[in-house]
């Protein structure tokens, strides 16, 4: 299996070994996974992919693949990209993301090879073959396929060939087979050469066989004596195998450089490759190689002469249709650039890809490299040179690299933003444009001017524009918000897509489970909405949320539910009560236990039946959710531990496994919309209120246990704790919880023996 961290890799040694490469399928590490709503994609652009590449390219994101910018440059710079670049690099796109079937079929070629070897009467079985074969380094383990396609096809049409010469019974022919199963037994290990044939026999098997030990010595990595055999081969005039030899020779060398350890080893082997490839492209003799020696050339250079072909490679991507094969180019193109500025994994600002030419050099020209690396680089440098390039040329991809990097304090921010007014809303750059116009007056103090550009926007451009787009505009519009109101027509978004996200890779998931999930549902909270009404909206006003029609209903319940249990922990009673109203038509099954909580007349009643109603219905907590929120029914326990609620607000892609120190994520400070600025001091209290509270089964238990000494009597009391031990189990836990189960068990237990509660509670858990 081959890990998200290993593919770019993996990419790089397909480059250098000249092997096919076969793709990672979407790989599961450790799970669970859950799929969950994404409003902004930030590993590539919204899909289709299609769309994008013909310039609907969204707001850009320095986050996404390089392969995608290389887009993005083109269409920016008004050059689209022609039906046959737009196919290729949407090709490059669905194998790097798993989206097209990329398989070795290697069984199927050696199937095919068993039985061409089958027609031959009298041979042995046919041994395993396996075309993969490991490379052992220090601190490293790989495979590559060694044994490619071409390997089984040759030796099939070559026993063709043999069999209608020298008649399928023929000794010599099942000698071949016997001598071509030792070739291929290399492919997966070891190093087994076939015996020399002998004088006396035929020319061409002698020449076959010559051909065979020098292939059986290049796949068991015996890369010298390969070549010394082929160049043998090559200038034997009368062998069959003499066109093919020269470039297998090279081939030798290409493989001994790309595998090699030490520079000193790697450098004289790629470029003595480099040599032979060049000379056999110049020999009319052996034309039927070119084609293959010119791929092998282009793959030395990749690794003999990276920068000069990271350049070379990307001012053939500029021109429009300059390229013979776009998709290798642009997957030639990113896996150097990755090599240079790293694959995310590293500190892109400690690389560097020189934009401007040494004196007297013409090597380090290259627009595209200068511009990607400019856009992605947080350096101020990085800021200086793309403003610095737009002023003096006035064109768009730099215009857009120095507004996504610029700061509304900045001095050159009002020219960029005049220069941004006059943008097309039809540019592939206008959602680029209009997002960060945004966002430079909302950083300048322009709140006004930013809600009236917003506003336009979203009414007569929303059609035009991505999801994602779409939903980083409704969240600064959001962020905006003068009322409630406004907030409730903001704050809901429609994802751009659902995925587990297992490999990082943000793969949408199947159509048909997204419909089972959602519940016919369409809108949500993304976490800037939920973190608004988490932790900086009074309870008053949450309550004011629920009753709004302006919500869907989905939304509408989760924040109904998320006031009562805010509003009771808080023992805001009136608030509680008015909340209780709202739950009773949008969950039935409630009513009972909301009416205990409005007949409570004490606050140790009241906390008691708001404790009770929590523990009979797993699904409430005092929160709202981001994303998709908990999909397992209110009064179910979910089985990944999805119930009541952790001390933090619960995240999307976040299910609560615990709140001990060492798993709780640090919470971040937020900026509230504006609106509920002049409120944050209550907010701030009661969500400190709810945090002292703690996890839900600590406080469950302690409130179970504190009714229970003082209500012995209450038919609640040993149900109570018999529920309290059970969220135990399935709740958000910490160090404490242990000890709160195990006090909940001992008093069920000790004064509550002979009831099925305790019966039903055989163990205590400690969190």
């Amino acid at each position: 299996m081959i890990s998200k961290n290993s593919c770019k890799a993996l990419v790089a040694l397909a480059l250098i070994v000249a092997v096919s490469f076969i793709l990672p399928q979407r790989t599961q590490a450790c799970g669970p996974f859950f799929t969950d709503a994404i409003f902004v994609y930030s590993k590539h652009p919204d899909l289709s992919l299609e769309g994008f590449a013909a310039g609907k390219l969204g707001v850009l994101s320095p986050t996404w693949a390089r392969s995608y910018l290389v887009a993005a440059y083109r269409n920016l710079a008004g050059n689209r990209l022609s039906d046959t670049e737009a196919r290729g690099i949407k090709s490059v796109w669905d194998d790097r993301l798993g989206l097209t079937s990329v398989e070795s079929n290697d069984d199927q070629w050696i199937k095919k090879w068993n039985e061409a070897r089958g027609k031959v009467p009298g041979v042995a079985t046919p041994p395993e073959i396996k075309a993969y074969r490991n490379q052992e380094k220090p601190h490293e383990y790989e495979s590559y396929l060694n044994c490619q396609q071409d390997a089984f096809e040759n030796a099939e049409s070559t026993l063709s060939e043999r069999i209608k010469r020298l008649g399928a019974d023929s000794a010599a022919v099942r000698e071949w087979v016997a001598a071509q199963d030792t070739v291929f037994s290399n492919c997966g290990e070891g190093r087994h050469i076939p015996e020399a044939a002998r004088p006396d026999q035929d020319a061409l098997i002698r020449a076959d066989r010559a051909y065979q030990i020098a292939a059986a010595n290049f796949y068991s990595t015996n890369f010298d004596e390969a070549k010394q055999q082929f160049d043998l081969i090559a200038q034997d005039k009368s062998s069959t195998w003499r066109d093919k030899a020269g470039y297998l020779a090279a081939r030798s060398m290409l493989r001994k450089g790309s595998f090699a350890d030490k520079e000193e080893e790697r450098r004289p082997a790629l470029a003595e490759a480099e040599t032979r490839l060049n000379a056999i492209l110049k020999d009319n003799s052996v034309v039927a190689s070119h084609h293959a020696a010119t791929r092998l050339l282009n793959l030395v250079g990749l690794r003999l002469h990276p920068e000069e072909k990271l350049h070379q490679i990307a001012n053939t991507l500029v021109k429009k249709d300059a390229s013979k094969d776009f998709k290798q180019d642009v997957w030639d193109y990113t896996t150097l650039l990755d090599k240079f500025l790293g694959d995310g994994s590293e500190d892109t600002d400690k690389k560097t890809i020189p934009a401007k030419a040494p004196a007297g050099s013409t090597v380090w020209v290259d627009p595209l490299s200068a511009w990607i690396f400019a856009f992605q680089s947080d350096s101020p440098s990085a800021l200086n040179e793309s403003i610095e390039v737009w002023e003096r040329d006035h064109s768009v991809p730099w215009l857009v690299a120095s507004m996504t990097k610029v700061a509304g304090s900045h001095p050159k921010a009002e020219s960029l933003l005049k220069a941004a007014a006059n943008v097309d809303h039809d540019s592939p750059a206008f959602p680029s444009i209009a997002f960060h116009s945004v966002r430079i007056l909302i950083e300048s103090g322009r709140s006004a001017e930013a809600r009236a550009m917003l506003d336009k926007i979203l009414a007569t451009d929303r059609q035009r524009l991505s999801p994602s787009a779409v939903n980083l505009l409704l969240a600064q519009r959001t962020a905006l918000a003068q009322n409630l109101e406004e907030f409730l027509q903001s704050a809901p978004r429609r994802p751009a897509g659902f995925s587990d996200d297992s490999d990082d890779r943000e793969i949408p998931d199947e159509e048909s489970s997204i419909k089972d999930i959602t519940k016919g549902a369409e809108l949500f909270f993304d976490l800037d909405g939920a973190n608004a009404f988490n932790k900086a909206m009074p309870v008053a006003l949450i309550r004011d949320a629920a009753r709004s029609k302006t919500l869907a209903a989905n939304l509408r319940r989760d924040v109904a539910q998320a006031t009562f249990v805010r509003a009771a922990l808080l023992d805001d009673r009136e608030t509680a009560s008015q909340a209780a109203v709202l739950l009773q038509e949008m969950y039935p099954q409630l009513k009972e236990f909301l009416a205990s909580y409005q007949k409570a007349t004490t606050p140790d009643a009241r906390r008691f039946a708001a404790a009770f109603l929590s523990l009979k219905f797993p699904g409430l907590r005092p929160y709202v959710s981001a994303g998709l929120g908990r999909r397992t029914a209110v009064e179910e326990v979910d089985s990944y531990r999805d119930n009541w609620w952790c001390t933090e607000p619960p995240t999307p892609q976040n299910i609560p496994m615990g709140d001990d120190e060492e798993g709780k994520a640090k919470a971040k400070p937020i900026t509230p919309p504006e609106f509920l600025k002049s409120s944050q001091a209550l907010a701030a209290s009661q969500f400190a209120a709810l945090q002292a509270v703690g996890t839900a089964p600590n406080y469950l238990c302690r409130t179970a246990i504190a009714w229970a000494e003082k209500n012995p009597a209450d038919p609640r009391s040993p149900e109570a704790l018999h529920l309290a031990v059970r969220s135990t189990r399935f709740g958000c836990t910490d160090k404490e919880t242990g000890r709160w189960s195990k006090a909940a068990y001992d008093l069920l237990h000790s004064r509550y023996p002979n009831t099925t509660w305790a019966k039903n509670t055989k163990y205590w858990f400690k969190g």
